[in-house]
């Protein structure tokens, strides 16, 4: 690969001087006996013969760039093939493996689910006659509760509480087969401006939590020896921007807890303890979280829409895809930031306006403030919540 890369515009043109060099010679070669009235047989020649060398030359280097390129295409090829067939097995992989997914049977539990994209999933999994769980620190308004739907209030950053719910959960409905953790927050803030409470808080609801509820409702899958782990994290985890460190530092978290779990539970292509973990990583949402957000480019990174990510979620979970999905197609090119030079990365982050996108956030944040006198966002994606209730048990 290091001669490619040192040799790679060589190799490409390779081909099209070639073909430069025979159509040259061949129009010299026919007009030879046109030009010899004006120009002379010596000059003709001389002509003639620097293109004939000259494609001895490209015929020497296309011989040896092609050589070369079919050393490395083999491997590249066989690599490309592999990603290929590795993703349609993990699209088919739970009809052989088992545990797919089944309404009737399994119990879906999302955190966050009382609005926003929460809320947006738990639609799509009633749809599908799932029995669905949703813990919140808000309840919804009964005029804004989806029907057949299990709400129980809860702090899911307060392992106490999760615990009772838990316990709560499966006397009342059974053991929980789907955990989705959906539940954040955040605020446009500076570090400088952030109070010692808005950080712990942030890591607490966005990060913590996912490790109180896996560590609680995980031992419930292991026994039935059927369980899925989806993780809703953030591109923001890749690459994050300026005002937000605590969301991207619990974003990137939750990237390092979702890949240290899913081999925790053995390789995810053979599934030996019956439960799959799946990692989803939305850019921006059009949610009001980051209501007030500017969007660095709407070509490159396009607000999703909430409904179009909970339908890639359950698509996910009936086709039992594992590993990781980035939505939309700029996330699956932000880690490879992680391993350019700085330089490079400088200069993306300043063509692209992600450091500025969150000026307009507190502006609108502060309004909304004033409004609902609250100190943050809630994801679940709603507007403002301010004291945590205990759940009820």
């Amino acid at each position: 690969m290091k001669n490619f890369g040192s040799h790679s515009g060589l190799y490409l043109l390779a081909p099209v001087m070639l073909v430069a060099a025979d159509f040259v010679a061949s129009k010299c070669s026919s007009g030879g006996s046109k030009a010899a009235g004006t120009m002379s047989s010596q000059k003709t020649n001389s002509v003639l013969m620097n293109h004939v060398y000259g494609k001895k030359i490209y015929n020497t280097t296309l011989k040896k760039s092609t050589q070369q390129l079919l050393n490395m295409t083999g491997p590249m090829s066989l690599m490309v093939l592999f990603y290929h067939l590795n993703k349609q097995y993990m699209n088919i992989s739970q009809l052989i493996i088992g545990n797919y997914f089944q309404p009737d049977r399994d119990i879906v539990l999302i955190t966050g689910g009382g609005s926003g994209l929460g809320k947006e999933i738990v639609s799509r999994f009633v749809a599908r006659n799932a029995k669905v769980v949703v813990l919140d620190v808000v309840v919804p308004e009964e005029s804004e509760q989806i029907a057949n739907v299990h709400y129980y209030q809860c702090d899911v950053s307060d392992r106490d509480q999760v615990i009772k719910c838990q316990r709560q959960i499966v006397q009342e409905i059974g053991k929980v087969t789907i955990l989705i953790n959906n539940a954040g927050i955040t605020t446009g803030k500076s570090l400088l401006h952030l109070s010692y409470e808005e950080i712990e808080r942030t890591l607490k609801v966005n990060l913590l939590s996912s490790f109180y509820t896996i560590k609680i409702f995980l031992p419930d899958m292991l026994e039935l020896h059927r369980g899925y782990i989806i993780t809703i994290a953030s591109v923001l985890g890749y690459m994050s921007p300026s005002r937000l460190s605590a969301y991207g530092a619990s974003k990137s978290g939750l990237i390092a807890l979702h890949e240290s779990l899913t081999y925790e539970l053995g390789p995810p292509s053979i599934n030996p303890t019956g439960v799959k973990t799946l990692l989803i990583c939305p850019g921006q949402l059009k949610t009001r979280m980051f209501r007030g957000v500017q969007t660095p480019s709407s070509l490159l990174a396009p607000e999703l829409d909430p409904s179009y990510v909970a339908k890639n979620v359950l698509k996910a979970v009936e086709l039992g895809r594992r590993g990781e999905i980035k939505l939309p197609f700029y996330g699956n090119i932000l880690p490879v930031f992680r391993a350019v030079p700085w330089p490079i990365v400088e200069v993306a982050r300043y063509y692209s306006g992600i450091d500025q996108s969150m000026k307009s956030f507190k502006d609108t944040l502060s309004k909304v403030v004033s409004k609902t006198n609250s100190k943050t966002n809630s994801t679940n994606h709603s507007p403002s919540v301010t004291d945590f209730q205990p759940c009820n048990v």
